[in-house]
This record gives C-alpha cells, sequence and structure tokens, in this order.
C-alpha cells in the first residue's frame, strides 16, 4: 500500500448524539445512513502488509464508530495484522459486555486505544454532548477498566466550556481512579464559535486564535504569500494519512471530506474530474485511487489561489503548520 501510516476510518455515519457544531446536526436532512463493514476493510486492507504498524483511527465527521455494529470484529482484525486502533468516541453506546471485550482486548495487545470525548461530569456533559447520558457513559468508562484489570490503554479528553470548567477536577479524578490519560482539548472551531452551548472564555480558547484570525483575513482577500502556501503541512502529503469516508470515498482528510458534504467552495463540482466516483472504494483499490492525477499533482499545486481547483479549506486548516488544528494538553 502506498507509503500510508495512517488511516482514518468514518465506520458509521449513525450517531446517538447532537453536539451543536457537529455537521451531522446542522445538515442532518443530507445524512445517508451507512456503515462500513468488515468485508469491506478485508478488502480494502487484505493483507497483513497492509495493516501492519500502522495507525487506524476510528473516528469521523458524520458519526461515531461504536455505532457500527461490527466494529469489535474490525478492531480485533486490525489488531491481528499489527495495526493499531485509536477509537474516538462519545462512550454513551454499546452494552458492558462490550466494553469488557474491548478492555480485554486492549490490555492484551497493547493495540487499542480509546479517547473517551467526555466533556463534563454528572452535571454538564449532556449539555454539549446532546442525547448522551453520563450514567451510561460512567458505566462503560468502568467495563472497559475492568475488563482491562487496569491495564488497557485510553484517556478522557475534555473540552473546557464555560459551562463545564466547575467539573474538570471531578472529571479528572475518575480518569486517575480509571488508568486513564487525562487530556484538554481545545478546538478552533469552538473557540470562534458563537453558539451558545459551546462558549470557551478567554483562558481556555485555543492559543493560537488571534494568529488564526489574521490567516483567514489573508486567505479570505486572496492575499496569499507563498510563504503561507509552503507553510502548508498536509496529512496526505506529509504526513502519509488518509481519510476514508462512512460512504467509503478517500479524501486527503476529515476537513476535506467536512467541505465535500456541505459542498463548501464548490468542491464537488472541482472534486468530480472526468469521473465522479474516481475516489470511490467500493469499486476502486486504495492505490488506484492515490494514484489519481489529484494525489499525483493537483492536491499540492492547488494550494496556490491561482488554480482552478483551489480550495481556500485546505490554507486555513493546514497553512502555517496545522495552526488550526485542535490542541491537546495533558494533565
Amino acid at each position: 500500500m502506498i507509503n500510508l501510516k495512517k488511516i482514518e476510518l468514518e465506520l458509521s455515519t449513525y450517531c446517538n448524539a447532537k453536539c451543536p457544531l457537529c455537521a451531522r446536526t446542522q445538515f442532518i436532512d443530507d445524512v445517508k445512513l451507512e456503515h462500513i463493514l468488515l468485508k469491506d476493510i478485508i478488502r480494502l486492507f487484505p493483507t497483513l502488509e497492509s495493516c501492519e504498524n500502522k495507525q487506524f483511527k476510528f473516528c469521523g465527521v458524520l458519526g461515531d464508530p461504536l455505532m457500527n455494529p461490527e466494529i469489535l470484529e474490525i478492531t480485533k482484525y486490525i489488531v491481528r495484522n499489527n495495526g493499531y486502533c485509536n477509537i474516538s468516541t462519545n462512550s454513551g453506546i454499546q452494552t458492558e459486555q462490550f466494553w469488557s471485550e474491548l478492555g480485554k482486548l486492549s490490555a492484551e495487545t497493547k493495540n487499542v486505544y480509546v479517547h473517551f470525548a467526555v466533556d463534563g461530569f454528572e452535571e454538564t456533559n449532556h449539555i454539549y454532548r446532546v442525547n448522551t447520558d453520563f450514567n451510561i457513559i460512567s458505566r462503560n468508562m468502568q467495563a472497559y477498566f475492568e475488563g482491562g484489570k487496569g491495564n488497557m490503554l485510553g484517556g478522557w479528553t475534555y473540552i473546557i466550556f464555560d459551562h463545564n470548567e466547575h467539573e474538570v477536577e471531578l472529571a479528572k479524578k475518575r480518569a486517575t481512579e480509571l488508568n486513564l490519560d487525562f487530556v484538554i482539548r481545545t478546538g478552533m472551531r469552538n473557540s470562534l464559535s458563537a453558539c451558545s452551548t459551546a462558549k470557551v472564555s478567554d483562558k481556555t480558547e485555543h492559543t493560537k486564535a488571534k494568529k488564526f484570525k489574521e490567516l483567514q483575513k489573508k486567505v479570505e482577500t486572496e492575499t496569499v504569500s507563498k510563504e503561507i502556501i509552503d507553510s502548508v503541512v498536509c496529512k496526505y502529503v506529509h504526513e502519509d494519512e488518509i481519510f476514508i469516508s462512512g460512504h467509503l470515498k478517500l479524501f486527503p482528510c476529515c476537513f476535506l471530506w467536512d467541505s465535500y458534504f456541505k459542498n463548501k467552495e464548490n468542491i464537488r463540482q472541482k472534486l468530480a474530474f472526468d469521473n465522479p466516483d474516481w475516489n470511490n472504494l467500493k469499486t476502486n483499490s486504495i492505490n488506484e485511487v492515490l494514484q489519481h492525477k489529484y494525489y499525483k499533482t493537483v492536491l499540492q499545486e492547488s494550494w496556490n489561489p491561482s488554480h482552478n481547483k483551489h480550495l481556500k479549506r485546505c490554507l486555513l486548516t493546514c497553512a502555517n503548520n496545522k495552526l488550526y488544528h485542535n490542541q491537546l494538553f495533558f494533565k
């Protein structure tokens, strides 16, 4: 498989939550419900070589990977082939038995890490993670811990909002009891949002928010210097990473899938080329898609605003050494 180190998989476009800033919540009527199945994974990654020492991230734009009924089997398949699975979830899904088995698999192999995306404690988590039940989340965390006998790998990732700041120490204490890393996540999207249930104070906003606004002004007014173009750190070009959507389409990253789903900047027409299905993994292999001219030359060339397939999103999310990206602080 062509020089890949990381594969992000949107295993499902189903979700139990309705987080207000999520593309799924904002465009719910446009979401086509699908799962990536075990048979798809085996077809796309059929050999030990195609999985071995690669990082598989189960996250996505439109859904929670734990909604996929075959996620445990998919995780076991990748781990058996010496791949690493990083699973990001709102944690309010699946049974105690499932979580116990996943914890055991993590402890025994050290190839599974679960990111529990829980933004608050009992009093506040549901305010942003709408429709989730903290009692179920707490039960699942406990089952993961007990299944792995405390030796599993995982972390509690907590976005600090104005409404949940007072519960940080409670969450941190519980994370320590469950042998989970405790991580504060600061997102640029959250720092720039005007959403009342996602407000962040100055002291908890993204530390590069002001610099991003300066970059945004330049990109929006098309006063983009060569220095800005050369500062792009692309997940595909520079980090050997790809993103596979829940509909089995291959993109350079989750950001461009998000834009494609919303059809921002007329991206669907720009990336149609002569065949709109050129990046469809239902009919093509990963290698075949990555041999397309888009990945060979056009992607990198299109960072220049003068290019006919230019997308501002590339500069906004990945210029200035990925200025926009989330910040993680281990506590």
